[in-house]
């Protein structure tokens, strides 16, 4: 089963390579969609999950059918799918800078700390997934990369959008070489 996985909706059994879209959602331009339809383009057998509800209407198509919904809130559902996409296919974080400004919330507060934690769970365990990108505009990149220069150095950040999806293709389709004793 291949396609695309919103908020509330939940797939038991996820059978194909899954790519997580974790970056700004509120007070960011709509780059969730962009990566959707660029990702499919370039492959249709795999499974995106994307946090932000609001979709385009040529892009509901992909939307999967889904099981029952086990979790008691949207913060767990997200982690559920973080933690499948880091270990069978790809974490994309793409970090663009803030469109327009909400007071009511920080931009990008949440992807700050999710960044943080893949730096961290990366830096003590090589075979977790995620790729960077950023379009140089997100607050403190500078901090993150000189962050991600320490603490995952053989990750390269992306300049664009679309090379940050086909990186994360590359590294979910990646099948690391088995230890030869």
């Amino acid at each position: 089963m291949h396609g695309l996985i919103i908020p509330k909706n939940y797939v038991k059994n996820v059978d194909t390579p899954l790519i997580f879209l974790a970056g700004p959602i509120l007070g960011a331009p709509n780059w969730q969609d962009a990566a959707i339809e660029y990702l499919f383009s370039l492959n249709k057998y795999i499974t995106i999950v994307s946090p932000k509800k609001e979709i385009k209407e040529n892009i509901s198509k992909y939307i999967l059918n889904t099981d029952p919904n086990p979790f008691s809130r949207g913060r767990h559902w997200e982690r559920y799918y973080l933690d499948i996409a880091s270990k069978k296919g790809t974490v994309l974080f793409w970090l663009p800078g803030e469109e327009k400004h909400k007071c009511e919330k920080s931009y990008g507060a949440m992807t700050r700390l999710e960044i943080g934690q893949f730096m961290t769970r990366y830096k003590y365990d090589k075979s977790t997934r995620f790729v960077v990108g950023t379009d140089d505009k997100f607050s403190e990149i500078n901090t993150i990369k000189f962050d991600l220069s320490l603490d995952a150095p053989e990750k390269k950040i992306s300049k664009t959008l679309e090379e940050t999806c086909r990186q994360a293709l590359e590294l979910t389709f990646y099948t690391p070489p088995k230890n030869i004793e």
